[in-house]
């Protein structure tokens, strides 16, 4: 199996910084890099097999929850995901 390359963008990093989630947004990059499709697919997938997803950061230790949406792209080679968002979550999934 090919391995999968995870990024954060520079405005996903900075939203995570200001709430103080950095550490708990890199732990959910690595684990990305081994499960990309974490969370709920947003819509269908593209007929490249890029998906747009949804995921949780659960709250913890002065840190709100938040939602993480990232796109994850199987072609070409290397797979990759790119954390696109974080923002503050309520809990409550969207049907």
């Amino acid at each position: 199996m090919t391995s999968v390359i995870a990024a954060v963008t520079v405005r996903a990093a900075d939203r995570a910084k200001a709430v103080g989630a950095e550490q708990a947004l890199e732990t959910l990059r690595q684990e990305l890099e081994q499960v990309p499709r974490l969370g709920i697919l947003l819509g269908s997938p593209r007929q490249d097999g890029s998906e747009v997803r949804k995921t949780r950061i659960e709250p913890r230790d002065g840190v709100p929850g938040l939602a993480v949406a990232y796109v994850y792209t199987p072609t070409p080679p290397p797979p990759t995901v790119a954390i696109v968002a974080v923002t503050p979550d309520d809990g409550v999934l969207a049907e």
